[in-house]
């Protein structure tokens, strides 16, 4: 059998796709650097916040326990200062979990969990930005209700709900659901905020996506999109419902049971 010709190339083509090879290799060479950068800086950032997010919460805790020895301006400006170091570290603390994803670097680490008081922590830790804010927080939790998963990425996840949650509910109760369904288990986080239309609820999952009706939200917009893949590498399943002026329900499915230990976590 006659084998097919080539495809003559032309000096001019192969010159030009030589430089387009070196141009992707380039990008490529810079989106790592950057993506070193952003984790350098992130951990570098983040780390030293620590001691002092320690020390301003013993600092109002002290101011508290005073009473009236303790002004009362004081007493709201360590309050201010424990909340801002808290923002800058949860900050700091989503562009580590970007460059960790991008890197292809996350490692689950799952154990047996009460999925139920996880979610009750963190939502301990929200009562006071949800009195701040004026948005009631109703606790809808079944208890007992224990999986395998990984403790660190489940609470990151409803973490970044809750937070998304409060920032778009606009004064307005935010609900907090988990019910067992046979092997899985459902999380709801619901808001009664500002809501969203067709086209935001295709991009939210997205990076650097916010909702913007009615919010000039701060933050980075990656919240979400961590979210959605610590769900995935999870093996679960994220999705919204949502109408504009009528809030938000996200709703989080995860499997309860162990996951193939070949299968990537990633």
């Amino acid at each position: 059998m006659i084998d097919p010709p080539k495809p003559c190339v032309s000096s001019d083509a192969a010159s030009e796709i030589a430089r387009l090879r070196q141009l992707v290799d380039e990008q490529r060479l810079a989106i790592r650097a950057r993506d070193d950068f952003i984790a350098i800086a992130a951990h570098e950032l983040r780390n030293p916040m620590t001691p002092i997010l320690g020390v301003a919460q013993l600092a109002y805790a002290a101011a508290l326990q005073s009473g009236s020895t303790c002004p009362p301006r004081v007493k709201a400006l360590l309050e201010q200062m424990q909340v801002a170091v808290e923002e800058f570290i949860k900050r700091a603390t989503k562009l580590l979990d970007v460059s960790r994803i991008e890197a292809g670097n996350l490692r689950l680490e799952p154990s047996e969990i009460d999925l139920s008081a996880v979610a009750a922590s963190v939502a301990q830790k929200y009562a006071v930005a949800a009195a701040r804010g004026q948005s009631p927080l109703e606790l809808d939790l079944e208890s007992g209700i224990v999986g395998f998963l990984d403790p660190l990425a489940l609470e990151q996840v409803i973490d970044n709900l809750m937070s998304n949650a409060l920032k778009f509910g606009i004064g307005k109760a935010v609900t907090l659901r988990l019910r067992s369904e046979g092997r899985s288990a459902k999380l709801d986080v619901q808001d009664r905020g500002v809501g969203m239309d067709q086209d935001q609820q295709s991009r939210i999952f997205g990076r650097f996506e916010q909702v913007v009706t009615q919010h000039s939200g701060s933050g980075f917009g990656v919240g979400l999109w961590v979210a959605n893949r610590l769900v995935a590498a999870m093996n679960g399943r994220i999705s919204v419902s949502s109408q504009l002026g009528q809030g938000s329900t996200f709703t989080v499915t995860l499997p309860l049971e162990a996951s193939d230990p070949e299968q990537s976590a990633t």
